[in-house]
């Protein structure tokens, strides 16, 4: 199910154009965190200055949607009240959550959690129940991710996408072991004692979803929610990135990683003190990452450097 996001992702709201001051959100992102690992700063000023969709981002949404509908249909709705907004991320979770447990996958799951108790919200990519020993079942999170060229990712890109993947495990886990509960989904949301969906959304719903919210109310249906992932099975410690070309769709690299608690804390004590305003945004690990960014003009790290070599040229 596909629909207005402004619900779940702030990611390229407005803020008043100072670029000394960390940016006000909402919520986090797994994107957002993980970008910190990649270049601080250019999250950060992108986060001010907005950014339009490049190439290379139009094309990644496309593959992900037709992954997304090798499981089925997406389903399209718009949503003009917060009510109806609300009630359709509910109905995606719900629905996804039933494909997961009929066919043991699901693609594009809506999540909500905390980061060192800032909300955070994403959508993984893909979670597959597979057979594990002693005749167990573990999940496995996979996230996609498309390449212009055929080469194996960096190292930086590479830590980036296992940062993103860690968000979500943890998410994920917190969902499964209550510790992100439906009460705390309601408080961030507001959402009101009476949830009733128009006769807008229901129209453009298909029968079988207009049947769920008949025999369930938007408050049954998020009671659902939360009592599936209580009873999903135990995560797997190993997560996967597939990264594919932009043309052909081929694989050009599967990186494996695995979740590690003590790491996964002290990377998120250190992400988050950006947003709280302790720190200012880090300047980009290497300098060939500047070569790939629309803000240098905007970029005090990368104008000193700059600045500096014109100086020493002159000299």
């Amino acid at each position: 199910m596909s629909k207005d996001k402004n619900l779940v992702n702030d990611e390229e709201e407005e803020t008043e154009i100072d670029l000394t001051i960390i940016p006000s959100i909402k919520n986090l992102s797994p994107t957002k965190i993980a970008n910190q690992f990649w270049c601080e700063m250019q999250l950060h000023l992108k986060l001010h200055l907005g950014m339009e969709p490049t190439e290379e981002m139009i094309t990644g949404s496309e593959i992900h949607r037709n992954l997304e509908e090798e499981l089925g249909p997406v389903v399209e709705v718009v949503v003009t009240t917060f009510e109806d907004n609300l009630i359709a991320y509910i109905l995606q979770i719900y629905t996804k959550l039933q494909t997961l447990l009929n066919r043991n996958i699901t693609r594009e799951l809506p999540v909500i959690g905390k980061i060192q108790d800032i909300p955070c919200l994403g959508i993984i990519d893909q979670i597959e129940i597979e057979e594990a020993e002693s005749d167990n079942k573990k999940m496995v999170i996979t996230d996609y991710k498309t390449r212009k060229s055929k080469r194996a990712p960096s190292y930086e890109q590479k830590r980036r996408n296992r940062i993103q993947l860690q968000v979500y495990w943890h998410m994920i886990r917190d969902l499964r072991e209550k510790k992100f509960t439906i009460e705390m989904f309601k408080e961030y949301f507001e959402v009101p004692e009476e949830l009733v969906p128009s006769d807008e959304l229901l129209q453009q719903l298909p029968d079988e979803h207009k049947e769920i919210l008949e025999k369930s109310s938007p408050h049954q249906l998020l009671e659902k929610v939360f009592s599936i992932f209580k009873c999903l099975p135990s995560l797997s410690n190993e997560l996967k990135a597939i990264y594919m070309h932009q043309i052909d769709q081929q694989v050009v690299f599967a990186d494996r990683t695995y979740f590690h608690e003590e790491s996964f804390e002290v990377d998120m004590e250190w992400a988050v003190g950006y947003w709280k305003g302790e720190r200012t945004p880090n300047e980009c690990p290497q300098q060939w990452m500047c070569k790939f960014c629309q803000f240098t003009d905007n970029c005090s790290y990368f104008l000193k450097r700059y600045l500096n070599k014109k100086e020493t040229k002159n000299k």
